[in-house]
């Protein structure tokens, strides 16, 4: 039903289909879950992230390509050059269900091609292509030449330019967002660069055939109630009108937008950033496959359409003093075409404009300069002049230029922060801190409770608890896989799990699994990254310099050591974890993984 894994050895230029046990399907489900098993039994142990011995891995989940609301998306694993632990970026568009259709669940991509190649399947035919002459394209060229060669409606996932120098920051972008469809964005940790250094410039797929499913009919019925329901619900409304970014005034009125390197939680003016400006300029709104929501907004940059949303417009954006949605637009559209993570991209750029600020980096533009950020973002891409000091992270330039300039680099286990200030958010502090894959809003999203009531804010009472049950929860939903945005009753994915797949679960066992992952995870993480509790902090600006809060910057919050530490204690309590973060033999032993 669900397990069908194409394995895909470009060192000897081979392929093969292995069918993945029914019984590790059931314990890991799909997508990241099924990431962490495969990433584990197939690396290297030790392995550089840029060698043959990392494997990279498309994964579809159960959901994927069913009737289920919100399942077009898919996930990317693999070892991090970026960070050099385990990173799972999660992916909408069409890529994911179009795969299925083909007759396929997983792509396992080993080993190095001796010049660059792409990956064409179409309908279980599979063949290894020549793409010498695509070498140097940017996303959208990679995307129109491959499809020139294969199909004309062919889903693509690329690299760009990032992704071929091996920019430990670079992206795997599936389609173009001049597509009629929406495009998609693996971003985070550097897959892109893993890519890059197999010689695989592009894995390009069509697929004409059913998604095998155990009970469509009841899927069917119970997924058409579920979009009733979700297309009803208030949040949808807003979403569809202008998409994420209708965070960003939400997000400054109360101290957590990050604004000039995370020194404030505020930007004046934000009138030119807001979600109400965004959609003056927005030219059209596109969906992720089977997706009720429609929340992607697409702008224009100098005749090119650029998909927008919150968390670029909070990095490139505030973060680095640009005031202006048509700026951001260009930033965003140069990250996408290069093909590089906008949101380290942009935590990258304000950390250079801190050092430009404290005469450290003369050459690098000022919190501002639009056409600074944009210029400097083209010389990341291709490790030129400063911009080859900046490619590989704040962690590793900090390491470099030292003169005190760790205490502004914004990131955590060497991911750069996304759009949330952690002294203005006490959940995410801890959700950063404990995140598998570095500083991620993804695993963990305490804001909006915080800010609602529902959780205390400035206070540690109760975050522990929501930070380990959310990402166990998460854990589960992005193994199915479906999206962040999607309000649907839990009770509903145990059915609809049932008719997908033919998995029976209940709340226990479906928490159990993420659980199961969240500690492989970890456990991977030790071994290869040498994790710990000295890892799972914040930076150093984070518990050293109060943060100015709104209207002016007269009040000020701090977040403490200790309060952090308290509930970095309880964390590891609730985990049965030991004090240095290790997983106790007892919690090993009851999810399946003493060995």
């Amino acid at each position: 039903m669900f397990g069908r894994m194409l394995v895909v050895d470009l060192s000897k230029g081979t392929t093969r289909e292995e069918a993945i046990e029914p019984a590790v399907v059931s314990s890991y489900l799909g997508g990241k879950g099924l990431g962490i098993y495969l990433l584990d039994k197939m690396s290297e142990k030790g392995a550089d992230p840029l060698s043959e011995g990392n494997p990279l891995l498309f994964l579809t989940g159960p959901f994927t390509g069913t009737p289920f609301p919100t399942s077009g998306r898919f996930t990317i694993v693999t070892k991090s050059p970026h960070t050099g632990i385990f990173v799972d970026s999660h992916i909408g568009g069409h890529f994911g269900h179009t795969l299925r259709k083909a007759g396929y669940d997983v792509i396992a991509v080993t080993g190095k091609a001796p010049e660059p190649v792409y990956l064409w399947i179409d309908d279980g035919s599979v063949e290894i292509r020549d793409a010498k002459s695509f070498w140097g394209k940017t996303v959208d060229e990679t995307v129109d030449a491959v499809r020139a060669e294969t199909d004309s409606k062919a889903h693509v996932a690329v690299i760009g330019p990032a992704g071929e120098n091996k920019v430990t920051i670079a992206n795997i972008t599936v389609d173009k967002d001049s597509d009629p469809w929406r495009a998609g964005i693996a971003g985070r940790g550097g897959s892109g660069a893993v890519m890059g250094s197999k010689n695989l410039k592009a894995v390009a797929v069509r697929g004409t055939g059913p998604v095998p499913m155990k009970d469509e009919k009841a899927l069917r019925a119970r997924s058409t109630e579920l979009a009733k329901a979700i297309t009803a619900n208030p949040q949808i409304h807003t979403r569809r009108v202008v998409g994420t970014s209708s965070l960003v005034e939400a997000m400054s009125r109360t101290g957590i937008l990050p604004t000039n390197n995370f020194q404030r939680g505020y930007f004046t003016p934000i009138y030119g950033l807001t979600s109400t400006n965004l959609r003056f300029h927005t030219k059209r709104d596109v969906a992720c496959f089977n997706c009720p929501i429609v929340c992607g907004k697409v702008l224009q940059d100098d005749g090119h359409d650029t998909k927008v949303e919150y968390e670029s417009i909070a990095l490139l954006g505030s973060n680095n003093g640009i005031g202006s949605i048509i700026d951001v637009t260009r930033a965003v559209r140069i990250c996408n075409e290069l093909g590089m993570d906008s949101i380290s991209a942009g935590g990258i750029v304000g950390f250079a404009m801190e050092c430009k600020e404290r005469g450290l980096l003369p050459d690098a533009p000022s919190f501002g300069d639009s056409d600074g950020q944009a210029a400097l973002l083209k010389d990341m891409a291709f490790k030129k002049g400063l911009g080859e000091l900046l490619s590989d992270g704040v962690r590793r330039a900090a390491a470099k230029i030292g003169q005190g300039t760790e205490d502004f680099a914004i990131a955590v286990k060497g991911l750069e922060l996304p759009g949330y200030e952690p002294r203005a958010t006490w959940g995410m502090a801890l959700a950063y801190a404990t995140s598998d894959r570095g500083a991620c809003h993804q695993r963990a999203w305490t804001v909006l409770g915080e800010l609602d009531g529902i959780l205390p804010r400035f206070k540690t009472e109760g975050m522990a608890l929501k930070v380990k049950m959310t990402q166990d929860e998460r854990a589960a939903a992005y193994s199915l896989v479906v999206c962040d945005f999607t309000p649907y009753d839990q009770d509903a994915v145990y059915p609809s799990l049932a008719d997908a797949a033919g998995i029976d679960m209940d709340p226990d066992s479906y928490l159990s699994v993420g659980e199961r992952i969240w500690n492989h995870i970890r456990l991977f993480n030790i071994r290869e990254g040498g994790i710990s509790r000295k890892d799972d902090t914040l930076p150093h600006r984070m518990f050293n310099e109060p943060l100015p809060m709104p209207p002016r910057g007269e009040d000020t919050v701090t977040l403490t050591k200790e309060a952090f530490d308290a509930m970095l204690d309880e964390y590891y309590e609730m985990r049965k974890w030991d004090k240095n973060g290790i997983p106790s033999p007892e919690i090993l032993k009851k999810l399946g993984l003493s060995d």
